[in-house]
């Protein structure tokens, strides 16, 4: 039985909730946040609240916080702040709305043998909104929209993405991307109504010091140029498309697919595995000539970049939709007279490291709910729809260590040192002597990464 949704709350046009899933009240509490994926103003500063964050709490829900409550906000996230706020270099941007919602999608599907070029996507995810408001919910369902939708939604927000610290887990700088999509029609979108910010979500589990949505930007992206790709082959699409080389977000996981067709894989090359033995199978393998190269890998600035590239080759693009769309995003600037509110950095050789919060264990999401919508777009015998899973299963991670002797306040920004055994009497003399000249003091080690 379907769950009805407040009649204060109107969902945007064009997401269809869940007809099962429970609309849940959304009790934000920045004391209880654990990571920050935005920051941005809204105009008009509505409650006199101009500047917001958007965070994440610690089973990975969306959370929007004010910024006059930055103060409660734990000192992890704090930190978090202040490092983007001194990487980015630039006050944040400005939105010009009336209601935003959040958007925060697992699986995206691309439906099989569309007859367009710039076909239809389906998010599945999380809805929460509107806001500002007295009944903001959340509840599951599915956010319709077009490839060029997703691709210009993350190329344009590309330039305002959250910055966190590098850590030795990072392979690539860690980034936390946005995108700006349609919730509704142009006339809509015009009053400032229906603009939905969409973060891709990220497995709790895996936020251990950050965040960052990189790698799901990337698989959500890879995929959309994938289908414009094989749909310019198939049907005479723009050459520079067909031509496009396209790389891989992970060159593991292209092998492994390959593998699973039945191709084997040595370095760079992929050839058929013989499905007979002897020289038949050899020659079998000759004659199908279906020799393919493993494609490289790309970090997600690059597939950001081949985004942009393309969507001046999509026919009729930009649409009304989007025009009238990115006209709500404004630069960041600061008015005349407004104060400069300056973070507080600790004056360390490093930026501060990213703190990494403790977290219980989150709770496992079934979604289960996301086949009602993938079954209703199929049809008996026709070919099954491409998915992206942005919440890959995750690595197991290794045990905790033991607590160390009694936590300080110096645990919340980096681990505790291990305990040192009492030290012979003749050592605790040499502990006494002066520092070395040049040798860098203990204490900043505090803050190294």
């Amino acid at each position: 039985m379907r769950q009805p949704v407040a009649a204060s709350v109107s969902p945007p046009r064009y997401f269809v909730p869940h007809a099962a899933s429970p609309v849940e009240p959304v009790p934000c509490d920045a004391s209880e946040v654990v990571h920050v994926l935005d920051a941005f103003r809204l105009e008009p500063a509505y409650l006199g609240e101009p500047e917001w964050f958007v965070c994440t709490d610690v089973v990975g829900q969306l959370q929007l916080i004010p910024g006059s409550e930055r103060a409660r906000l734990p000192a992890s996230v704090q930190a978090q702040l202040a490092h983007h706020e001194v990487a980015s270099g630039k006050p944040p941007r400005r939105l010009a709305a009336t209601e935003l919602f959040f958007f925060s999608p697992e699986v995206v599907e691309h439906p099989s043998n569309t007859e367009g070029f710039n076909d239809p996507v389906y998010l599945y995810g999380t809805l929460t909104g509107p806001w500002p408001g007295n009944a903001v919910t959340r509840v599951n369902g599915q956010l319709t929209v077009t490839r060029g939708d997703v691709l210009a939604g993350f190329a344009h927000g590309a330039q305002d993405a959250f910055h966190y610290v590098k850590d030795a887990e990072s392979r690539d700088l860690p980034r936390a991307y946005h995108a700006l999509l349609p919730g509704d029609r142009a006339d809509q979108l015009a009053q400032g109504r229906g603009l939905v910010l969409t973060y891709p979500a990220v497995p709790a589990e895996l936020q251990a010091h950050h965040a960052a949505n990189g790698a799901q930007v990337a698989s959500m992206l890879h995929t959309v140029l994938t289908q414009l790709q094989e749909d310019a082959h198939t049907n005479q699409g723009p050459q520079a498309i067909a031509s496009l080389e396209l790389p891989v977000p992970s060159r593991a996981m292209a092998i492994a697919d390959l593998e699973l067709r039945g191709y084997e894989v040595k370095g760079d090359i992929a050839t058929p595995r013989p499905t007979k033995g002897g020289l038949v199978g050899k020659l079998a393998g000759w004659l199908q000539d279906e020799t393919v190269r493993v494609p490289r890998e790309a970090p997600p600035p690059e597939f950001l970049e081949l985004a942009r590239r393309v969507l001046p080759l999509l026919p009729g693009w930009p649409t009304e939709t989007e025009r009238t769309l990115r006209a709500h995003v404004l630069a960041g600037t600061l008015s005349p007279g407004t104060p400069v509110m300056r973070p507080t950095v600790p004056r360390a050789p490093t930026p501060p490291a990213s703190i990494p919060p403790r977290l219980p264990t989150p709770p496992v999401r079934s979604s289960d709910w996301m086949q009602d919508f993938i079954g209703a777009h199929g049809k008996p015998g026709g070919a099954k729809p491409r998915l992206t899973q942005l919440q890959p299963k995750p690595a197991p991670r290794p045990p905790p260590a033991k607590p160390s002797s009694p936590a300080s306040w110096q645990s919340d920004f980096a681990p505790a040192p291990a305990p040192v055994a009492p030290a012979h009497p003749a050592t605790r003399q040499q502990e006494k002597a002066p520092a070395t000249p040049g040798k860098k003091p203990d204490w900043m080690s505090d803050f190294d990464d």
